[in-house]
């Protein structure tokens, strides 16, 4: 593409589509004015555009041969940042190959396997909170120690590392937003990382076990170098993938239920909670957006993206589409059929979704147990402003037992 002959469209509105400042500022009525003035909408700012309707994220998401997450210099699954070598930031074939490396991991037969510790953990957590008295902060206490263990777990960390990947998750998540957000803290995080994540390749290499570290340390990919960089980079997009996304869905969803009692009261008499769970994670939307670069112009929302332009597809934006859900700003535990996108679609569909179902599951079934109602203490919730995920800092609530 000449960029020079190209003329970039004037918007009614200037949308900074990577303030994460806007993410926690009810960004929900601009979704909206998006979706029916401008579902193809050019941010000037960060020079890429902002995808809203639902159809046209599934659309762009089944044209992986026009938009793709491997263009090493405009940027790849995060906006302006280059692609790493981690899978998500492959193309096929070269995608796939790695991908099922590890996918058999997760499927939902594997994940059965861990039921049992994961229902285990669950109790363990809600006790520990329970016990001390007085109000429980609902993300050290509840929300991130499962899904920051059970990635431990599949990758062979040792326990003792396990508080250590919570905090490491928190930290590295935010470097997804987009160059601002490369902060010192979310830099050193990672380099913590990598180097944890070598020393365990080189003892699993050593001593093979039953995790996934040990299963990259025997693979082999054909036509595929597969070393040291690649095992630190999908390390890195498990314990964040797996870790701080479902502990941002548990986290909300406690507050959601907070703030709509109704809904937890459906669910003490017996809502069908695997339909709810969908609803936790279409309204939270743990992710906000993917990017993709265009391999070649691609019409679109009434607008042609050109070659080498990034996209940034909103799917929290998709989830709210008033053409694919009924009353989308309402909180539904009961709403049926609920084909959210909040774990993507396609090729890259998150490969942890059973996985964070079952973790999702475990805990609210052991809360529904034994709570009969949750209140949120005034001023506690603290944001995490950020472009990619919705998580929140903290936030302390109070639960009347049953």
């Amino acid at each position: 593409m000449a960029e020079s002959t190209w003329t970039p469209p004037v918007m009614d509105r200037e949308i900074d589509l990577l303030s994460g400042e806007f993410y926690v500022n009810d960004p929900y009525p601009t979704y909206a004015w998006m979706r029916e003035n401008a579902p193809a909408y050019w941010d000037s700012v960060n020079e890429l555009w902002g995808i809203s309707r639902y159809d046209d994220i599934v659309e762009i998401e089944k044209r992986k041969d026009i938009f793709i997450s491997s263009d090493k210099e405009k940027g790849g699954y995060r906006p302006n940042i280059p692609a790493d070598p981690a899978i998500i930031g492959l193309d096929d074939p070269e995608h796939s190959k790695r991908r099922n490396l590890v996918s058999r991991q997760f499927t939902p037969r594997a994940v059965t396997s861990w039921e049992s510790h994961i229902v285990e953990t669950c109790r363990e957590l809600v006790d520990a909170a329970l016990s001390h008295g007085g109000p429980i902060e609902v993300v050290t206490e509840i929300a991130a120690p499962l899904p920051a263990e059970m990635i431990g777990l599949l990758l062979g960390f040792p326990h003792e590392m396990f508080p250590k990947l919570m905090e490491w998750s928190e930290r590295t998540i935010a470097l997804g937003g987009g160059p601002r957000y490369l902060v010192e803290s979310g830099i050193i995080a990672a380099m913590e990382f990598a180097e944890a994540s070598s020393n365990l390749f080189d003892d699993k290499s050593k001593c093979p076990a039953d995790d996934i570290m040990s299963l990259w340390t025997q693979a082999e990919v054909p036509g595929y170098t597969f070393g040291r960089d690649e095992v630190i980079s999908d390390s890195l997009l498990l314990l964040d993938g797996g870790a701080e996304t479902t502990r941002t869905v548990i986290a909300r969803t406690i507050l959601n239920l907070a703030a709509n009692p109704d809904q937890w009261q459906l669910l003490r008499e017996g809502a069908d909670l695997d339909v709810a769970i969908e609803e936790f994670v279409r309204y939270v939307t743990p992710v906000h957006n993917m990017c993709r670069v265009a391999a070649s112009d691609y019409e679109v929302g009434g607008q042609t993206i050109q070659a080498g332009q990034q996209v940034v597809l909103m799917y929290s934006s998709g989830n709210r589409d008033l053409d694919h859900f009924e009353n989308p700003d309402v909180f539904d535990v009961t709403r049926t059929p609920n084909n959210h996108i909040s774990f993507g679609f396609g090729t890259h569909f998150c490969m942890g979704a059973s996985l964070a179902r079952l973790e999702i599951k475990s805990m609210f079934q052991e809360l529904l147990s034994r709570v009969k109602s949750i209140s949120v203490v005034p001023g506690s919730v603290v944001e995490m402003p950020n472009a990619f995920v919705y998580g929140i800092k903290s936030a302390q609530v109070e639960f009347e037992l049953a």
